[in-house]
């Protein structure tokens, strides 16, 4: 449990990284990084805890950024690739909680 705790830290502190170094505007990168900085590690520990199979460190990036309310758009030139890489990587997070009734994101 607390190998995912760190994994959480790493990866939120990682993203932060990510949009202060991309091209989107510095309020949008001061929102986003305040919103990451806001998690909680435990509340997304059981969430992934959930999941059907384990969650890769791409799928938690995703997840985070889903978390977070970030627009597809975003997401998508945060990790270079096309807004249709960010639903179908959405669509398949959701077949990973598909015991769940009620999905975060």
């Amino acid at each position: 449990m607390l190998k995912q705790h760190v994994n959480i830290e790493t990866q939120i502190q990682n993203l932060i990284v990510l949009i202060q170094s991309s091209a989107l505007s510095s309020a949008q990168k001061e929102d986003l990084s305040c919103r990451l900085r806001l998690l909680q590690t435990s509340h997304i520990s059981t969430l992934c805890a959930q999941s059907s199979k384990a969650i890769t460190s791409t799928n938690l990036r995703y997840i985070l950024c889903f978390l977070i309310n970030m627009d597809v758009p975003d997401i998508a030139l945060l990790f270079h690739v096309d807004t249709g890489s960010v639903y179908s990587a959405r669509y398949r997070l959701r077949k990973l909680f598909a015991q769940e009734p009620v999905m975060p994101f």
